[in-house]
């Protein structure tokens, strides 16, 4: 995992984030020395959070007849993990719910997100793997790396996944290895750890969205595949007339696998999945998400016949059309912005509305402070015209609960009141208010008050452009500096690390190795009659016998194995807290690798070998100088011994051969 390009997407400050309160209960609930009253003390300090669990404790759902009024109450009614699932899911979807990336679907994001979240916590609670509210934080978070690469690099993102509409899993990674110099599932769990949350989590990340083999069964008897499994009956829920028939297809005959797999009855395997659909609709109100109607399992193919039909009927009759959302700001030719009022009054509210309108400003209206907040979460208004003097939530506290949290800080505010002392308008402004006008309001100081706020918008939105830009040519320098990098540490026949990246490794396995006291061992390898390959067939053969035989080593390498080529013909695989009897091991895979891998050249088949030797760390070893001379004569001892073959470094004698990696004669 390239931590380093990660570090610089960090410094960019524009990767997603739980607000300070989400983080706060996420890391509260992660451990188990917490109690109801810090859950509820941090709650309490966002009052969009604190609305939302009210309202989820005291709806039918929850079966209760007595309301809750306290976060404490709430908090014990509907369960602590709930309350850190809320947390979580709230603040993250208010933070990230759009962005600047044009290619990137946030709502279908958030949408599968959500459902691939409710999915793991049924699976998981089903079959009784893992922790139900740890894997619904999984199934939430599984794809943020997407949504981090999107952030930060909007438009070279958004370009990569236009011209990449059909392709899977793996060539959207390389694609994103080649352009970021890292891929988006290594993002998610250097964001995951960098979260304070479990290690496994980022390996679990990693792993999920490699389909099942064809001929594999998927049993959900672990955390990746219970996730894997979240995974597609979440595609299956977000499917909609964009999905291709093929993909339907696909989905389906995945599903049957994964029934199968489960053991359960299909009947029953159904009813699963209707319930985490229902559940996902449930999670979707409280969080303003968007969610589908609802599915019939046992009919997806079915389902596919009916979207195919439904996509032709709308291109027969012209109904397909692009819609584009304007950027915010007020940037439409004629001036006009997206205004928020909100007024207890209804007589009060429909003239603000009409004279609004009348300006030519697209309005939305709200009747409190509570739906005026959700409306102004979901929607981003540029402007918001609020009355003062509202029950439950008043104008100055929706004003407060929109500034703490960061769309709504970008929010123009204009305040309705009645009040004309000074101590009133201080303490408005005070509360985050731009501006005020008194009731009742003229018209004509409304509008000029408007057309103010207008024109502080109109430079804000500006200023944002040219951050954008500045931000940009920022993003393409960074990116450009990590290709450099990567090109100085990457042998360009093989595309594996060279011999500085090897030498940087060994270093850094050899320091944490005499720290914790863990074992460490290094795989010298060398292609068996090179020179004769180079000799008889020419160099063209001989750099296709390379390119072939280090693609098969990367491709056997496990978790703490790095391969590197280090000069003509020779590799070095240096295995971190690995054993020289599991070195021996890894080294073993590899020879029968090689072995067994043909290489084609003008049409003949040709098969090469490998000569291998081990060597593990040993208290007589001063350096890592004597841990690769070792290493080395192991594979001279090889290659004297009849060659294909691995060896076994005497660790007793780290310099028996004073040769070093790379200067043995080549055979």
């Amino acid at each position: 995992m390239n931590q380093n390009s990660f570090e610089e997407l960090r410094l960019t400050g524009q990767l997603p984030s739980p607000s300070g309160v989400g983080m706060q209960i996420l890391r509260l609930t992660q451990g188990d020395d917490f109690s109801t009253e810090e859950i509820g003390q941090a709650i309490s300090a966002d009052s969009a959070l604190t609305g939302r669990l009210l309202k989820l404790a005291n709806s039918a759902e929850s079966g209760s007849v007595e309301p809750v009024t306290t976060i404490g109450e709430a908090t014990i009614r509907l369960g602590i993990r709930t309350v850190g699932n809320v947390a979580l899911g709230l603040s993250l979807v208010s933070t990230s719910r759009e962005g600047g990336c044009a290619a990137f679907d946030y709502d279908n994001y958030w949408s599968k997100s959500l459902a691939r979240a409710v999915t793991s916590q049924g699976l998981s609670r089903e079959f009784g793997k893992g922790v139900p509210a740890e894997l619904y934080i999984l199934g939430l978070l599984a794809g943020v790396g997407s949504l981090a690469l999107a952030s930060v690099h909007p438009d070279a993102y958004g370009e990569m996944l236009s011209q990449r509409t059909d392709e899977g899993f793996e060539e959207i990674e390389q694609a994103e290895r080649e352009r970021f110099q890292i891929s988006h599932s290594e993002v998610a769990a250097c964001i995951l750890r960098d979260w304070g949350l479990p290690e496994n989590f980022g390996d679990t990340v990693r792993d999920f969205e490699r389909s099942w083999e064809a001929d594999q069964v998927p049993t959900l008897s672990n955390q990746t595949e219970i996730l894997r499994g979240a995974d597609l009956i979440a595609r299956i829920l977000v499917a909609n007339d964009d999905t291709s028939e093929a993909e339907y297809k696909d989905m389906a005959a995945k599903y049957e696998q994964l029934q199968t797999g489960s053991g359960l009855e299909p009947e029953a395997f159904q009813r699963l999945c209707s319930t985490v659909a229902a559940h996902w609709r449930e999670w979707g109100k409280v969080l303003g998400i968007p969610t589908a109607g609802r599915i019939d399992f046992g009919n997806l193919e079915g389902r596919a016949a009916q979207a195919v039909a439904r996509k032709e009927e709308q291109q027969g009759n012209g109904a397909a059309k692009a819609t584009a959302l304007a950027p915010r700001g007020g940037t439409s030719p004629d001036g006009a912005m997206h205004i928020l009022a909100v007024d207890d009054d209804p007589s009060s509210l429909l003239l603000l509305k009409r004279h609004l309108v009348r300006a030519g400003h697209h309005v939305t209206t709200a009747t409190n402070g509570e739906e005026a907040l959700r409306l102004a979460l979901e929607e981003s208004p540029d402007l918001v015209v609020a009355d003062w003097d509202m029950p439950e939530l008043d104008g100055v506290n929706l004003c407060q609960a929109l500034r703490k949290i960061a769309s709504g800080q970008r929010i123009y505010f204009l305040l309705l009141t009645g009040v004309e002392g000074e101590e009133g308008i201080l303490q408005a402004f005070e509360s985050g208010v731009d501006d005020y006008v008194l009731k009742p309001f003229n018209p004509r100081i409304l509008m000029a008050r408007i057309h103010a706020g207008r024109r502080i918008i109109a430079l804000q939105t500006e200023l944002d452009r040219e951050r954008r830009k500045q931000e940009k040519q920022n993003m393409e320098l960074q990116v450009l500096t990590r290709k450099l990098r990567s090109a100085a540490l990457t042998d360009p026949l093989t595309g594996l690390s060279n011999r500085r990246y090897a030498m940087k490794c060994m270093a850094q396995a050899w320091e944490s190795s005499t720290r914790t006291k863990m074992p460490m061992s290094v795989i010298m390898m060398d292609i068996d009659f090179f020179k004769k390959v180079n000799d008889t067939y020419g160099h063209d053969a001989g750099d296709a016998v390379l390119r072939v035989t280090a693609k098969a080593l990367q491709t056997s390498c496990r978790k703490d194995e790095d391969v590197c080529r280090i000069g003509g013909e020779e590799f070095i695989m240096i295995c971190a807290g690995a054993s020289g009897v599991e070195a021996t091991a890894a080294a073993e895979r590899l020879r029968k690798t090689i072995e067994a891998q043909s290489i084609p050249w003008k049409g003949v088949d040709h098969k090469v070998t490998m000569s291998l030797g081990v060597a593990e760390r040993s208290d007589c070893m001063e350096s890592p100088d004597d841990l690769l001379k070792s290493a080395d004569q192991a594979v001279y001892v090889a290659k004297e011994s009849g060659r294909n073959r691995v060896e076994v470094a005497d660790a007793s004698e780290p310099n028996a051969n004073n040769a070093g990696p790379g200067l043995r004669e080549s055979a």
